[in-house]
């Protein structure tokens, strides 16, 4: 893993930017025809979206003011990029980099996440028995080297991440477990059939992580990991590791007069204040909810700069604390809901990143559809405003488990802000407990090793989640053999309930489900979620037709972005 920038690094190499201007006005192209409209499949929950009938089309503009072409847009990263194999990673410093050189099969709409639109798939029909699920591919389409892209390219991608090959990661896998097998009967029809029903399929596969990947480069290289061969709407121009990754416009875009940009560079600039710097300086265009300011820092950014746009979002993001299952004291459930009662949410809803992120209340968002109640989470032991029976009933946990005079661990965590804050503030909590903890600060590609390999104690950890739909959030964390199980806790009633509520179209029964596996969540306490996140994305206003999604995964493909001037 190479080095994180330092301040002064980081402006030296911010010194040297220069900001293209843009282009002269010119009027947009004329977009290629909508395609046929896909068959629509049968409804199945509120955050489970119903599939589009058509792919996506520029959104109307005012007419005072056309989109221009031409000009770089720059951006910022806090993350350093270990490698460029989406698959095989779950980090939102890798996706949003790398969004703007890849297509999907299907996609979240930009404009609204519960609609679901073509990308690469121009329609798609299901089958009545829900089992069936028939792709058009589009026709034309090139990857950035040339070579044609075609439905055998979709079902490699597909099948790499379902059935992932000896030695490769796939941390969502367990979410296609519904898979029986995907065929390309022909080069423009991409078939997959399912074991099961399941409600949120469509959704899944349209998680922002997918990147359809040349399979030649694949097969020839054996990953992703050092090419970026896509057919997004830009494509690679240079890449300076831990300093900049280059974008420039795919002249062959499917999508016709798409991009508008020239280009996108984004700068990996881990230092915070540097960010911050940067953009007031206008060295950045932008800095997505990824790399951007806390609540505090966003008022003083926009007090100072009244031209910045400021969009917060409620994500369904946390920062949290899973203990390592496969060894003693976290095998024992009684040690584990220990921790969740020592617990304060409220306080650390005041302390994380100066105020910006919400109570830890729950397993799945609070107030979304598949929350539990305000009434039964304020009741449940852990979260009660009464935090001294709390740790009363912690410390007597602690001693039915042999632990009378308390115990010793290490929590391990990454150089993201966030989570170190977070580890720091456990550890306070805990020692109210008798648990005496010595924190790990790890830069975050030796953390993440060390987490998928299984090694630590707790951890505490940043999880971005790509869709609130209870397969992506509790399937993805909790079922066993999951790859983002990283406390590898396993429950068969658990995974029955899963498997239930996948399965049930009913969106109120699948609810109820739903609910059950929360509060068995909240007795087993596999993972002690602490905040739930609170972000914000900051750009000059000269930025035009973006928006950032209600994941920090989505919309970061920026075709339809353009500057002003």
């Amino acid at each position: 893993m190479g080095r994180s920038l330092s301040i002064s690094a980081s402006m030296t190499l911010l010194a040297s930017v220069v900001i293209l201007g843009c282009g002269p006005a010119t009027a947009p192209a004329t977009p290629s025809a909508k395609p046929p409209p896909a068959t629509k499949a049968a409804a199945a929950s509120p955050a489970a979206a119903s599939p589009a009938t058509v792919a996506p089309s520029p959104s109307p503009k005012p007419a005072e003011e056309g989109p221009r072409y031409g000009g770089i847009l720059t951006r910022g990263n806090r993350h350093l990029i270990p490698h460029f194999d989406m698959h095989q990673e779950t980090s939102s410093g890798i996706q949003v980099p790398l969004a703007p050189f890849y297509s999907t099969l299907i996609q979240n709409d930009p404009s609204g996440e519960d609609k679901l639109t073509g990308d690469l798939a121009t329609g798609w029909e299901v089958s009545s028995d829900g089992l069936t699920y028939n792709f058009r591919i589009r026709e034309g389409v090139k990857f950035h080297d040339g070579k044609p892209l075609t439905s055998q390219d979709v079902k490699f991608n597909i099948d790499r991440i379902v059935f992932p090959p000896k030695g490769n990661i796939s941390p969502r896998q367990e979410l296609y477990q519904s898979v029986d097998k995907i065929e390309a009967p022909s080069p423009t029809t991409v078939k997959i059939t399912l074991k099961a029903s399941q409600a949120s399929f469509l959704q899944l596969l349209a998680l922002p992580f997918n990147f359809i990947f040349s399979a030649d480069v694949i097969k020839e290289k054996g990953s992703m990991k050092a090419d970026i061969v896509g057919s997004g709407p830009f494509k690679l121009a240079n890449y300076a590791r831990d300093v900049s990754l280059k974008a420039v416009k795919n002249p062959d875009y499917f999508i016709k007069g798409r991009p508008y940009l020239d280009g996108i560079t984004t700068y990996v600039i881990v230092d915070e204040m540097a960010r911050f710097a940067a953009l007031r300086t206008k060295q950045l265009h932008m800095l997505p909810l990824t790399a951007g300011p806390s609540r505090t820092q966003a008022d003083e950014l926009q007090k100072a700069e009244p031209r910045l746009v400021i969009r917060d979002r409620v994500t369904p993001n946390m920062t949290s604390l899973t203990p390592n299952t496969r060894s003693a004291p976290w095998n024992d459930a009684r040690v584990r809901q220990a921790v969740n009662l020592a617990m304060d949410r409220e306080a650390a809803a005041k302390v994380v990143r100066a105020g910006s992120f919400k109570p830890g209340y729950g397993y799945t968002l609070p107030g979304s559809f598949w929350a539990l109640s305000d009434a039964e989470l304020m009741d449940l032991p852990g979260f009660r405003k009464n935090k001294e029976q709390d740790i009363a009933e912690a410390k007597k946990l602690l001693s039915e488990a042999g632990f009378p005079q308390g115990l010793k661990m290490t929590i391990m965590t990454s150089t993201t802000v966030h989570a170190r804050e977070t580890a720091e503030f456990s550890k306070d909590q805990l020692a109210k407990v008798g648990i005496t903890a010595d924190i790990q600060v790890l830069e975050t590609g030796a953390a993440r090793s060390k987490l998928f390999a299984g090694t630590f104690d707790l951890v505490v950890w940043a999880d971005g989640i790509g869709h609130e739909d209870p397969d992506v959030l509790l399937g993805g964390f909790y079922l066993s053999g999951s790859g983002m199980n990283y406390g590898a806790w396993s429950n068969g009633r658990f995974d029955e309930m899963y498997a239930s509520q996948s399965k049930t179209l009913d969106a109120a029964r699948r609810r109820e489900i739903v609910w059950e596996m929360q509060r068995l969540l909240h007795r087993e306490s596999p993972k002690i979620v602490v905040t739930w996140s609170s972000y914000r994305a900051v750009w000059w206003d000269e930025m035009k037709d973006w928006n950032p999604g209600r994941s920090l995964f989505a919309n970061h493909k920026f075709q339809d972005v353009w500057l002003s001037k």
